[in-house]
């Protein structure tokens, strides 16, 4: 298969459901060998069902970030099977809704240890891969979140900034090895989750008259996956270090003014 990542070599986390198993399509289709990590075998399986009968070429491996022996052992298996790693998406992620005076201690551990300490050990592990075979690019999952409070989401958000604080940190300290660190961050984004979440009734008025996005909808899981393609392709060999925002003009608009009573 052609396209512009034949010959390359993705490790994409939480490839099992949602913006994950868009991305990991979307570099299959691209002509990338896709390693699908995640912690759901079945839900990989059938990512790779998927792609394999698009012609395209994956396999997986059950990995929890969070499990630094668990990340070492795919890492290296990984390296072991291919001559190098060229790309890694950090998409792998969990969220909670628990009011900040409630939030158990336990769970605000377990946020922050899979969308941040998880990155950071994938991305080590394969950075250290990467140093020593020439180089490559290192994505993460952030969130528009990161830089405004939405809902009760404290651990959320604040794994989410801190994320912005280590590809920034991982694209000025790894440019010496030849690579390249970003984000990229979605805004509202329509999920198997999102449509499970919102019922049939709301998620009409989401991705149709959604007043406060001004392209009244919600962002969808290929789009997310089209921006990783591009922060990954040779075509911005000279982006690193940014936040590439995917969230149908969310954060362009404050929402003042709308919001003001009439007088």
């Amino acid at each position: 298969m052609g396209g512009r990542f034949a010959g390359r070599n993705v490790i994409v986390t939480g490839a099992g459901r949602g913006i994950g198993e868009a991305t990991a399509l979307a570099f299959a289709a691209e002509g990338a060998d896709v390693l699908a990590l995640g912690r759901t075998v079945v839900d990989l399986d059938d990512t790779v069902r998927q792609i394999a009968e698009a012609g395209g070429r994956a396999w997986r491996a059950a990995c929890d970030v969070t499990d630094e022996a668990a990340v070492d052992a795919v890492v290296a298996d990984a390296a072991q099977r291919w001559d190098a790693i060229h790309v890694l998406i950090n998409n792998a992620g969990i969220d909670d809704d628990t009011p900040f005076l409630d939030i158990d201690h336990a769970r605000w551990r377990a946020v922050i240890g899979t969308n941040l300490t998880g990155a950071f050990l994938m991305a080590q592990a394969v950075a250290r891969q990467m140093a020593r075979t020439g180089g490559g690019v290192i994505l993460h999952t952030a969130s528009v979140d990161a830089s405004g409070a939405d809902g009760p989401y404290a651990a959320y958000n604040s794994s989410k900034a801190a994320l912005l604080g280590l590809n920034r940190t991982m694209a000025v300290e790894l440019a010496q090895y030849g690579i390249r660190s970003n984000c990229v961050s979605p805004g509202f984004t329509h999920t198997a989750m999102t449509e499970q979440a919102v019922g049939p009734g709301l998620m009409n008025y989401l991705n149709g008259s959604f007043a406060r996005v001004p392209l009244r909808r919600l962002v969808r899981t290929d789009e997310v996956a089209q921006a990783f393609l591009y922060l990954a392709s040779d075509q911005a060999s000279g982006v690193t270090g940014i936040d590439l925002r995917v969230d149908a003009g969310l954060t362009a608009n404050l929402f003042i003014l709308e919001t003001l009573p009439e007088e």
